[in-house]
């Protein structure tokens, strides 16, 4: 109360009294809510504004990623394609080129011995007694010999082979 009593002392000095002062701090009061009133105003049209704003950055957000999403497709389709080239290519340089004479130097030795092996393999010739003995104790199934055949006559018919005199009978 001392502190408000000297106060009012010292603007009574002035020339100021207490309706005055209380005039001033009612207008001055009036023009703070004011302008409270215009700030918050201004921070909702600012809120509003500001949100509005978010929004289309958000889909322009939302556009720029699906663009991006399909430029990323696009573009690892396109380092695929270029990396299987690239191994097609790798694997080409990598294999010398081969050979192929020791392929045909092994057919031919191949073929060699399969022509030794067929003319070593001639049909025997079968002694002419041991002969007469088989085609007695074989059955019936190859041609009979005429009392008047020879024994040459009976080895040609053995073989395969037609004798004149078989073929005259």
């Amino acid at each position: 109360m001392q502190l408000a009593e000297r106060a009012e002392g010292k603007l009574a000095e002035r020339g100021v009294t207490k309706d005055f002062v209380r005039g001033v701090v009612a207008d001055k009061a009036g023009l703070l809510v004011e302008k409270a009133e215009e700030v918050e105003k201004s921070t909702r049209r600012s809120r509003k504004q500001l949100a509005k704003r978010a929004k289309g950055v958000r889909k322009d957000v939302v556009k720029a990623a699906e663009r991006a999403r399909k430029e990323a497709k696009v573009r690892a389709k396109d380092v695929r394609k270029a990396a299987k080239q690239a191994r097609k290519e790798m694997a080409s340089a990598k294999q010398p080129n081969r050979r192929r004479w020791p392929w045909v130097l092994g057919v031919f030795i191949a073929a060699a011995v399969a022509g030794y092996v067929a003319l070593t393999k001639r049909p025997q010739e079968v002694r002419l007694q041991e002969e007469d003995v088989e085609i007695t104790a074989e059955p019936t199934d190859r041609p009979t010999t005429t009392p008047g055949a020879t024994t040459e006559t009976v080895h040609a018919a053995r073989n395969g082979q037609v004798s004149d005199q078989h073929s005259r009978s």
